[in-house]
C-alpha cells in the first residue's frame, strides 16, 4: 500500500484500537506515563497536570481521543517510512505489523537494527525472530507472538 492507503486502512485502524484498548480516563501506561484514549501519551504531547486531573472527573472527550488517534497513527506511519527503507513497497501485512508496533514504540524502533535488516532483506522469519527476542515481547508477549506469526506467514 502507498502511504495514503496505509493511513486510510480500516483494518489497520481496528487492529491498533483493539491492541491499545480505549480508556476514557487517564491511566499510567507500562512505562509509567499518563496516557488516555487509544494509548496516547498525554505527558509527551504537552498535556498539563491540570488537564490530566480534570479528565479523571469528566473523562476525555471522544472527539479529542479520535483526534489523538489520527495524529498518533500518522506519526507511526511517518516513523515507519523513516526507519524502514521502501516501506510503501512492503507487503500490506508487513506494513500493518510495523505500523502497529510503531504506534506503541514509535522511534524506539530505530534501535531495532536486526528487524530493520530483516525487513530490508524481506526475511520475514528473521523479522519474526527479532520481534520475539525483544523487550517488547517481554512487555506484550501475546501481541509480539501474534505479530511474529503474521510476519512468518508473509509469502
Amino acid at each position: 500500500m502507498n502511504i495514503q492507503d496505509v493511513r486510510a486502512d480500516k483494518k489497520l485502524q481496528e487492529e491498533i484500537k483493539a491492541d491499545e484498548g480505549f480508556r476514557s480516563h487517564p491511566y499510567k501506561d507500562t512505562s509509567g506515563f499518563w496516557s488516555g484514549g487509544w494509548g496516547h501519551n498525554l505527558e509527551a504531547h504537552g498535556c498539563s497536570r491540570a488537564e490530566i486531573s480534570s479528565w479523571f472527573k469528566t473523562g476525555i472527550p471522544e472527539g479529542l481521543a479520535k483526534e489523538w488517534f489520527s495524529e498518533d497513527l500518522d506519526a507511526a506511519i511517518t516513523c515507519c517510512g523513516q526507519i524502514f527503507e521502501g516501506f510503501d513497497a512492503l507487503p500490506d501485512e508487513a506494513q500493518r505489523v510495523l505500523v502497529n508496533m510503531a504506534f506503541d514504540l514509535m522511534y524506539e524502533l530505530w534501535d531495532w537494527t536486526q528487524l530493520q535488516s530483516d525487513v530490508a532483506g524481506l526475511n520475514w522469519n528473521g523479522a519474526a525472530r527479532a520481534i520475539l527476542q525483544s523487550r517488547f515481547a517481554v512487555q506484550a508477549p501475546r501481541r509480539a507472538a501474534r505479530f511474529a506469526a503474521r510476519m512468518q506467514a508473509i509469502v
